[in-house]
């Protein structure tokens, strides 16, 4: 009678439980982050969303000709009419610390996207800020060719307030469309980037066939707030 197993089959046990867990461990811990940044995601949004109705309802103007120009009117803007009704880890004025420093942000097609600059923000005389969930946020003025191009929004508003949002903040891999989402504020209100584009043009914009992921931010909310798994193959 047999009362116990051989080393070699052991051995083999071993070998499968081995074979099995590096086959179905990396797929758990992507799904974990793939989790993780819908639902920081989509908390993100419904906070900026609220701040920017909260805005409206008390009578302050969104509009950004007079913040456009300087650091200084940028922040006194974003001092008086946006922070008072935003709870923040952290705040950086044109400087360092609150914008990720360990990865160049890059386009969903792999191109480096020059506009953000390591560990300070993205565009010029930006600031960015840590939201208590450990997102990070950059915010500048823009005009309104930036405001079609690459947020994809048609509006007649000569400035906006142009918003990139790293979900997961000092961590790879800083792609848009993965981990970074643009979202803009305008004279009419808060929308997502790819606002005013047709299915056909944010599925092609948020693949990889040449798509930069500018536009992903309004796919993924009509998605339900999950990000496709075409899209998250690139989370690396």
């Amino acid at each position: 009678m047999k009362k116990g197993f051989t080393l070699a089959e052991v051995l083999i046990t071993l070998g499968i439980i081995g074979v099995v867990a590096a086959m179905t461990i990396p797929m758990l811990i992507s799904k974990y982050h793939k989790k993780a940044v819908e639902a920081a995601l989509k908390e993100n949004y419904s906070i900026l969303a609220q701040v920017t109705r909260k805005m409206i309802n008390d009578d302050i103007p969104l509009s950004f000709e007079g913040a456009d120009g300087s650091d200084e009117a940028i922040k006194s803007w974003f001092d008086t009419n946006m922070l008072p009704y935003m709870t923040l880890s952290s705040v950086c004025y044109n400087k360092a610390g609150c914008w990720p420093s360990k990865f160049q942000a890059r386009e969903l097609n792999g191109a480096n996207f020059t506009d953000c600059h390591l560990g300070t923000g993205c565009g010029s005389n930006f600031i960015s800020f840590v939201m208590n969930n450990g997102s990070m946020v950059a915010l500048d003025v823009g005009n309104n060719s930036q405001l079609r191009s690459i947020f994809g929004v048609d509006s007649t508003a000569p400035t906006c307030m142009k918003i990139y949002m790293d979900v997961n903040g000092d961590k790879k891999p800083n792609k848009f469309g993965v981990d970074i989402f643009l979202m803009t504020i305008t004279e009419d209100g808060f929308v997502p980037a790819g606002f005013s584009k047709s299915p056909a043009e944010l599925k092609k914009d948020c693949s990889t066939g040449g798509g930069h992921g500018y536009w992903c931010m309004t796919y993924v909310k009509n998605a339900g707030w999950i990000i496709p798994d075409e899209i998250w193959k690139n989370w690396k």
